[in-house]
């Protein structure tokens, strides 16, 4: 499959944002730094993002869309949401660097608010059950877990959780 134009400047934009952020604090790092490490113009980071916050509502939304193509069936039971459960931790495993320089930074609230709305919409979208509270539980709990997994370096096996 071969990628546009589009996909490529913000995979390298992406790419660019985290590779600053392993060296100098978040707050300290320009667009103009960004699109220079990108090799792109200040003009094709507005193009697709508005801030460097973007950036990272990007990097979230596109590692979900790869975690959801995995998902293949609808959960039923307490059984198939621990399963989900794990899936996600041993998922955040895999992407624990940028998820701790996120922490790093203090941007956490873009990660619980796009898993707060990714629940909530799969929720509204796959059940019959529209109960917000429910979604916002189960979101809290999938990234307070998942926050803690990669604030103690995901060392523990995913089936701690459920020990």
């Amino acid at each position: 499959m071969e990628l546009s134009r589009e996909d490529y400047s913000k995979h390298y934009v992406t790419e660019a944002l985290f590779k600053l952020m392993e060296s100098r604090p978040f707050n300290e790092i320009t667009v103009s730094d960004v699109a220079k490490k990108a090799g792109v113009g200040r003009a094709t980071f507005y193009r697709y993002f508005s801030c460097k916050e973007d950036v990272i509502k990007y990097f979230l939304d596109r590692t979900g869309a790869e975690f959801s193509s995995e998902q293949v069936y609808r959960p039923r039971s307490i059984e198939d949401y621990e399963d989900i459960i794990k899936r996600v931790v041993r998922y955040i495993k895999e992407h624990k660097q940028r998820l701790k320089l996120i922490c790093k930074a203090h941007l956490e609230y873009i990660y619980f608010n796009y898993v707060d709305a990714s629940l909530l919409n799969h929720l509204k979208a796959e059940t019959d059950d529209d109960n917000e509270y429910k979604a916002a539980g189960f979101a809290g709990a999938i990234a307070n877990i998942t926050l803690h997994c990669v604030m103690h370096d995901c060392k523990d096996d995913e089936s701690v959780v459920f020990d």
